[in-house]
């Protein structure tokens, strides 16, 4: 098969990728670091980054969210359709709570709130998250959450604000 036919033969199921690239492009997909796909894979880190170059200009994506949503079809999906793939687990998306303080404290507060809420998480082996460093680089506002978490292919997406001063905590 020719370099061409090859690229239009290209779809959600990515043929283009190596298995390898596959599934480094999956697990990074779903918010694993580098270090923990390698460790997954028994690959350094640095390898992993390799590969993402590659990966990333096979399928002509530029991030992490254009390759998830490539990896997940979801230009391809009519919009009444779920995200997710046919008999996978829901796929869970916690957004950073907001800080509606100044106070740089709570600021630290919210997103290590954030960060443990995920981390506790996604100890369950059967509820994929999607890791909080992916979600916080994401800098989604409010109202980008469910294109974002959608296009993350997250069947779930989690959100809250907190508000604070020295009397009370108020977390929504």
């Amino acid at each position: 098969m020719n370099h061409n036919a090859t690229a239009a033969t290209s779809s959600a199921s990515s043929p283009a990728l190596s298995e390898r690239e596959r599934a480094v492009a999956e697990k990074f997909a779903a918010g694993l670091t580098y270090r923990q796909i390698g460790e997954a894979l028994f690959i350094a880190p640095s390898t992993v980054r390799t590969h993402l170059a590659a990966i990333y200009e096979k399928l002509g994506v530029r991030n992490k969210v254009a390759l998830a949503a490539h990896l997940n079809g979801i230009a391809s999906l009519p919009p009444d359709k779920p995200s997710a793939l046919p008999g996978a687990s829901p796929v869970l998306a916690i957004f950073p709570i907001e800080c509606l303080s100044d106070e740089e404290r709570w600021r630290r507060f919210a997103n290590g709130l954030s960060s443990d809420i995920t981390v506790d998480l996604a100890r369950y082996a059967g509820l994929p998250v999607i890791a909080f460093h992916t979600m916080k680089a994401l800098g989604s506002k409010p109202a980008d959450f469910a294109a974002d978490g959608k296009a993350l292919g997250a069947a779930y997406i989690v959100s809250g604000q907190l508000r604070a001063d020295d009397r009370r905590v108020r977390l929504t």
